[in-house]
């Protein structure tokens, strides 16, 4: 299984689907998920369970999908900030897609669909405080700044290659 991780905003989900097609494996957002599972968007989750119940469904469905042989995941921003998530990335190929704090900011600013998409300085506190989680977790960083989708999937593409 391959999981993509990262801050709101850093391509997961476009990066996930590209190396869906490319690799010929299925492709499961962990978000979307949730929310077939849970019956709700995540925005309603968070608004009628909080933030806590929301963290145990992420934390039980992750566990349920990298039971799974292969694939790639795309998980949710905040999935690492859970220490036992952590642990299970840890154990298989986990991708840190990361980008200077701003360029994320000027993708999600304003995005009704990400309930923790706060304010400027609310969002990089929490940027902040998730990039040694983000590091922990994951197997390889790539570094996306001035990188095109492209690219980043090359280079992935290469790292799996030579893990293989």
């Amino acid at each position: 299984m391959i999981c993509l991780i990262g801050f709101m905003g850093c391509g997961k989900t476009t990066i996930g689907k590209i190396l869906s097609e490319a690799l010929n494996e299925k492709w499961i957002d962990l978000d979307d998920y949730i929310e077939k599972k849970a019956g709700k968007r995540i925005s309603e989750i968070f608004k009628e369970e909080g933030e806590a119940y929301f963290r145990a469904l992420e934390q039980e469905c992750l566990k349920q999908l990298l039971q799974e042989e292969k694939g790639i995941i795309s998980t949710g921003g905040g999935v690492i900030i859970s220490p036992e998530n952590v642990k299970m990335l840890q154990k298989t190929c986990t991708i840190y897609l990361a980008y200077p704090f701003d360029i994320l900011y000027s993708r999600i600013a304003g995005d009704a669909n990400r309930p923790l998409a706060t304010s400027y300085k609310e969002l990089q506190e929490r940027f902040y405080k998730r990039l040694d989680l983000y590091e922990q977790a994951s197997q390889v960083k790539i570094d996306c700044k001035d990188k095109s989708i492209n690219q980043i999937t090359q280079e992935i593409l290469t790292y799996l290659e030579k893990i293989s």
